[in-house]
């Protein structure tokens, strides 16, 4: 079934859930306490200003700045290739005051907007994206959950929830439940004759499953609820319930399964296997 709130569908749908969400980040630094920005946050070795440098810096890579040429390696968070690129930006950053690198977040998304509001052509782009080549939009769309991702990273840090029921939350929440198929049956690994549901209670709301099948020696995933009324075995099902902030933290590997609310029915070593693995970032 899908989300509610709807999760954009038309390209310019897209760009003002791309907006809001920027907005949304530039206006809890805009209004911090003295002290605030920095606060730890979800996110290893990254304080709120952290945060915010890594929104302005990621929109300034898409623009097209090189990156610095910064030894980031004895950072105990860096983990990867791409872990370390990110930091090089976000460590060229470390040193200004929050304000000026919000100042540099609105020049950014100013600068963006006037390319995604100028017409089509931008979105079908052909470029080398985070995870391979993508077009623009496809970039757009990886965007869009990243930095609502950070968003509420920002918000748990500062103790101000909201931002639950966004067009960006919506479109996050989309892109999780198209990959519970490939979580349940290849990074979990859960058994054939499974089926697995993922319900949201808000304040997006929705709901997701996958039961995981053979096919010529392999299990694979198959989508529930698409409205197919193909015959299939039965299953085992087991269901996660969960508010949308839970589902946040778990798909952006925030928290362990173990620190949120989670009600399960059903069998608790599938549950969780696939609690283990609802991450979709790097």
């Amino acid at each position: 079934m899908p989300v509610h709130p709807p999760a954009p569908s038309e390209l310019g749908e897209l760009v003002d859930a791309y907006a809001q969400t920027v907005q949304c980040v530039i206006d809890l630094g805009r209004t911090t306490r003295p002290g605030d920005a920095d606060l730890p946050t979800d996110c290893p070795g990254w304080t709120v200003r952290d945060q915010v440098a890594h929104v302005a810096s990621t929109e300034a890579m898409v623009a097209g700045e090189p990156v610095p040429d910064i030894d980031v390696r004895e950072h105990a968070h860096v983990r990867h290739a791409f872990g370390e690129r990110v930091e090089k930006y976000v460590e060229s950053r470390r040193g200004r005051d929050l304000e000026e690198v919000l100042d540099e977040l609105e020049e950014r998304l100013a600068e963006r907007l006037h390319v995604y509001r100028s017409g089509h052509e931008w979105a079908e782009q052909q470029i080398q994206g985070p995870f391979g080549p993508t077009t623009m939009e496809g970039l757009l769309r990886i965007r869009v959950f990243d930095i609502w991702m950070h968003e509420q990273d920002i918000r748990e840090a500062l103790g101000r929830p909201g931002g639950l029921d966004s067009p960006a939350a919506a479109h996050s929440i989309s892109r999780l439940f198209a990959t519970l198929p490939r979580i349940v049956a290849r990074d979990a690994a859960i058994e054939p004759g499974n089926a697995v549901v993922l319900d949201l209670t808000g304040p997006t709301v929705g709901r997701a499953g996958a039961r995981v099948e053979e096919h010529e020696g392999k299990a694979v995933g198959v989508p529930l609820f698409t409205g197919d009324a193909e015959e299939h075995p039965d299953v085992v099902t087991t269901s996660l319930t969960m508010s949308t902030q839970v589902a946040g933290r778990l798909a952006g590997g925030r928290r362990a399964p173990d620190e949120l609310h989670v009600v399960v029915h059903g069998d608790e070593d599938v549950a969780r296997r696939v609690l283990d693995h609802l991450v979709i970032t790097p």
